[in-house]
């Protein structure tokens, strides 16, 4: 797989000559390089702000109408079997993908690093749909931005990743813009007025519970963590197709939530869910399973071929999709703290990437 991170970083596209039939070849693939890879961030962007938006449409009287297994379940499933298509394709043959007993062996032994992030995802996963009901879609954006500051340490601990003194001050201000945003909307969830359809949602302003809060730090630790170590993996192992490292991560991602979907069911046997994963399940949920599904494996890729720094440009301007559909679909009036914090992790974004 060509090296994206390369082409990420050319401001301008040279136009090949046409005397020069191989440049005009190699330039085109590069083009088309950069262009893919822009469009993964695009949609990444585009998915990740319209997540929470979709989850509070599932919403009927306030509840999640689906399993956060059952839907993260199938996700994983998704995932893995796209990973396992794409890895069939770039195979020169169908049979380079089947693998002797010792070869078996072999991956399982190197797919053990991947445990890790595999089961950090499958908290940080469940834990996003259940975070939905203490706060509102656009607060959840703009608190989701935290991640922006437990990435950056992370990575300097872990990946020995050295910040500038200009970026540590944007994460500061990205920091302290949270903080005024947080101390501004805290309200307690009884005494926001919110109803909801299978269909559609009015919420009469922004709010956060006192337990969202506690909720969305161990979210942003988790995620910091897991992403610094998955890219530590996927660079680690950078000869190894990203196709085959997919398929290790999101196994483990299918055993976590198998396990998790089963002790539900067995455990909770008044659970209205039982074994019927499908329960509640509605259009928007698939929506969800679908953009997810490609948004994760766009990320990998991204990753892989450049760093985190990406993941987290995506994390702050979906703010502004969430944002956007927000005002439309649940017609949310943005209060100024919202932007305060907008102006400010524009601020931070402007000083961190120049």
């Amino acid at each position: 797989m060509a090296d994206f991170s390369n082409n990420i970083d050319d401001k301008k596209l040279i136009l090949p000559t046409v005397n020069d039939s191989t440049d005009f070849k190699q330039n085109n693939e590069k083009t088309l390089q950069s262009l893919a890879f822009r469009a993964m961030i695009l949609f990444q962007i585009i998915a990740y702000g319209s997540s929470s938006v979709l989850i509070h449409l599932c919403e009927k009287n306030g509840v999640i109408t689906f399993s956060s297994t059952a839907m993260n379940l199938i996700l994983e499933v998704v995932k893995l079997s796209f990973s396992i298509i794409a890895l069939t394709i770039s195979s020169s043959t169908i049979g380079n993908i089947y693998l002797s007993k010792e070869q078996l062996i072999s991956w399982v032994r190197q797919s053990l690093p991947y445990s890790i992030p595999g089961v950090l995802y499958f908290i940080n996963n469940n834990l996003a749909v259940h975070m939905q009901l203490y706060m509102d879609p656009t607060s959840y954006q703009v608190l989701a931005n935290f991640k922006i500051l437990t990435t950056a340490i992370l990575y300097r601990l872990i990946i020995k990743q050295n910040l500038k003194r200009k970026q540590w001050f944007a994460l500061f201000l990205l920091f302290s813009g949270g903080v005024a945003y947080s101390l501004g909307t805290i309200r307690n969830s009884s005494s926001v007025s919110k109803q909801a359809t299978t269909s559609s949602a009015v919420m009469n302003g922004m709010y956060v519970h006192p337990l969202g809060f506690f909720m969305i730090a161990i979210y942003c630790t988790i995620s910091g963590f897991s992403g610094v170590y998955n890219e530590w993996i996927l660079k680690k192992y950078y000869t190894e197709s990203i196709h085959i490292q997919n398929i290790f991560l999101y196994t483990y991602g299918v055993i976590f939530n198998l396990i998790s979907a089963i002790t539900v069911a067995t455990y909770l046997p008044g659970s209205s869910y039982s074994f019927n994963l499908l329960h509640g399940f509605t259009i928007y949920t698939w929506i969800i399973i679908l953009t997810q599904a490609l948004s994760g494996i766009f990320m990998s890729i991204v990753i892989k071929h450049s760093s985190n720094i990406i993941r987290l440009f995506v994390i702050s301007f979906s703010l502004i999709v969430t944002a956007v559909l927000s005002v439309f679909i649940f017609n949310i009036h943005l209060n100024i703290y919202f932007f305060i914090t907008f102006a400010t992790m524009m601020c931070a974004l402007s000083i961190y990437y120049s």
